[in-house]
């Protein structure tokens, strides 16, 4: 069985140099890259608009994909744009949430506070100095702290307020707020690190706890107001699928399942959701859809409770709802190609558990009922498009993380077996999306993964793959390693597509996992980070991001 070299590849492009040309993108607007506002400023010397956003973040009750390799950094965005006509100029992300966003007098210069209490004992995060020119940022504390306030007194003098360092501070200041300065010539020349200890930080009392999205919300309406556009939010596109007819759905935060013609300025038609739409499935015909959406959530005492899912089967012509299901408990959605679906009890508190998957035939008639086992987001999404068996990863019965398998459940009997092992040599592996593919090689399935804890010496020492297994024996056939986490996967005759939450797409021969192409996905010229993916067609793919859009390539 190869293990497939990653860095080797025959990539064939089009004049632009890119695998799949940008078609066109559904759900855009202005300051559709930083998700939720957080902080606004305008430059007064440049004109540069300056947002911090907060994007979804890359994991849900069902499956997590925020794992990824460094240099990346974190997933918080900030992004310029050109005061005129709104355009982006430059977008970087930050390790910590944005707090506050002060353009300098007389550069084109903005210092940015981030930064948050960990839950436990530290307040970590930066002051960024962000050039708006060049687009390159540099964090000038020598050390990690949490910046919640920032002012500029003039050209030279900057006063903020930074949290204290840990816990055991708050008894020794009486407040966990610290306010200081800091003096420069120039500021346009600090480098990473400037401002080292001591700060001679002074106690001031905290300030009431506020959620900063709503000024922030506030600001961006009337940017857009003043312009003549308006502005919705739009975050994490986690599902999407492709008709007959060649019109796409997607499943998004705000909206259980919405409807797009590719060549649509709107919608053709939206189901709002209290919570995100995660999964979506579509019935054989392509008629209607199963799509399952989640609310956030929430804390009671000392528990986090999930609630349960809500299912809605969809009449695909008008978007008419046909059912609406409770689904008893927080579930994750599986289907196989003959229409039979089936949800599975994706609780995480063990008491709260069940470990049903409950069948549903394709009319919607509730069947029979199968016990797997508890569930882990981190371990046991296994999501296979195409499927002719309905499919799922079990564990052991005292430690549900550990020696997983696959295993079908029958339908209508509700019986479950066994069928191989997820990892095929005692690998800790985790499961994620695949495929279901029949070729000249014999059938098989083509799959997403990763490794737990340290990287793995089956993936040569790299943290996730692509493998592709006969089936229903699981032989792997080939291994593709990678460092960061897929995202999702379909096929596509002879080739594999796989997104990553690198913002990477890559293409692999089904046959051998060669890689047939790569490319880093962008929107005029800045990097998205691609959550869903489906094939609407020969090289023609559907790719839903994390700031809410919905990119269609050739």
């Amino acid at each position: 069985m190869p293990l497939v070299d990653s860095g080797q590849h025959h990539q064939c492009v089009n004049e632009s140099g890119d695998y799949v040309r940008l078609e066109r993108v559904l759900g855009a607007g202005p300051f559709r890259e930083i998700g939720q506002p957080r902080a606004v400023a305008t430059s007064p010397s440049s004109g540069f608009i300056v947002v911090g956003g907060e994007p979804v973040q890359p994991q849900w009750h069902g499956h997590d994909v925020s794992e990824r390799s460094r240099p990346h950094a974190g997933w918080n965005p900030v992004a310029v744009y050109r005061s005129d006509d709104l355009t982006c100029v430059h977008q970087i992300t930050t390790l910590w949430p944005v707090n506050v966003i002060a353009c300098h007098p007389t550069l084109p210069l903005a210092a940015i506070g981030t930064g948050q209490y960990d839950g436990g004992w530290f307040y970590g995060g930066e002051l960024l100095m962000l050039d708006l020119t060049a687009g390159t940022a540099v964090s000038v504390l020598r050390e990690s702290r949490e910046v919640r306030q920032i002012v500029w007194r003039d050209a030279q003098t900057i006063d903020v307020v930074l949290a204290i360092e840990c816990d055991e501070d708050e008894d020794e200041f009486g407040t966990t707020s610290l306010a200081c300065s800091f003096s420069r010539a120039y500021w346009g020349g600090a480098t990473k690190g400037t401002l080292k200890p001591p700060y001679r930080e002074t106690p001031v009392p905290d300030g009431p706890e506020t959620d900063p999205t709503v000024a922030a919300t506030a600001a961006i309406e009337a940017l857009c107001e003043e312009r003549g556009v308006s502005w919705t939010r739009r975050r994490g596109v986690w599902a999407v699928e492709s008709l007959p007819d060649g019109r796409i759905l997607a499943a998004l935060e705000d909206v259980t399942l919405e409807c797009w013609s590719p060549d649509a300025a709107e919608p053709l038609w939206r189901l709002p959701a209290e919570g995100t739409g995660y999964q979506v499935r579509t019935s054989p015909d392509g008629r209607t859809a199963v799509a399952l959406a989640q609310s956030p959530r929430r804390s009671r005492a000392a528990d986090v409770i999930t609630d349960p899912s809500v299912v809605t089967e969809v009449d695909l012509d008008a978007g008419a709802i046909r059912a609406t299901r409770d689904a008893t408990f927080p579930a994750v959605l599986m289907s196989r190609t003959d229409g039979w679906w089936a949800l599975r009890d994706a609780e995480f508190v063990r008491g709260a558990a069940t470990g049903d998957v409950v069948l549903y035939h394709p009319d919607g008639t509730r069947g029979a009922r199968a016990e797997l086992g508890q569930y882990d987001a981190l371990n046991h999404f296994f999501a296979i498009r195409y499927a002719p068996d309905l499919l799922f990863l079990q564990g052991r019965p005292d430690r549900h993380w550990l020696d997983k398998w696959v295993v079908a459940v029958d339908a209508p009997e509700g019986t479950a077996h066994r069928l191989f092992p997820l990892a095929w040599d005692g690998t800790h592996l985790f499961g994620g999306r695949g495929a279901y593919l029949d070729d000249r090689s014999g059938p098989s399935l083509v799959h997403t993964g990763g490794a737990v804890g340290d990287e793995s010496p089956l993936l040569g020492g790299r943290k996730a793959f692509v493998v592709r297994r006969a089936y229903p024996t699981g032989e792997p056939q080939w291994v593709f390693t990678a460092d960061d986490r897929a995202t999702d996967l379909d096929l596509d005759g002879d080739l594999v597509y796989v997104t990553f939450n690198s913002g990477e797409l890559v293409v692999l021969r089904a046959a051998d996992g060669t890689v047939h192409a790569r490319q880093n996905l962008r929107v005029d010229g800045r990097p998205v980070i691609p959550l869903s993916l489906a094939r609407l067609g020969p090289g023609r793919l559907a790719i839903g991001t994390q700031d809410g859009r919905v990119l269609v390539w050739g």
